[in-house]
């Protein structure tokens, strides 16, 4: 299945045409829970179902999400708050370049 148009902006470094909704999901669930505008999070709440979400979340969301955006896409997936609250502290023990940046 490929990706709405209307979403094309988001995938600024691919070429949208290309890419499968399903073949990519974590890409575009990445993505959009990121960087995503309101309709683009609506469509992705009915693409995929809360089961691939909340997988998305435990799988890669510590690792690739913001503690903003993970705590949020959490919360409204219905993940009870001390499981929230060990992925956002997961996700800020992670290993960031910037953070480990020693300037010159």
């Amino acid at each position: 299945m490929k990706l709405p148009e209307f979403l094309f902006s988001l995938f600024w470094e691919y070429n949208p045409e290309t890419i499968d909704i399903v073949k990519h999901a974590g890409l575009v669930m990445n993505r959009i829970m990121e960087r995503g505008f309101w309709a683009s999070m609506v469509w992705l709440q009915r693409t995929y179902s809360k089961d691939q979400i909340i997988s998305f979340l435990e799988k890669k969301g510590s690792r690739t999400l913001s503690s903003r955006e993970l705590n949020y896409w959490a919360f409204i997936s219905g993940i009870p708050p001390e499981k929230r609250q060990k992925w956002l502290e997961q996700a800020r023990e992670q290993s960031h370049v910037w953070r480990n940046r020693h300037s010159c």
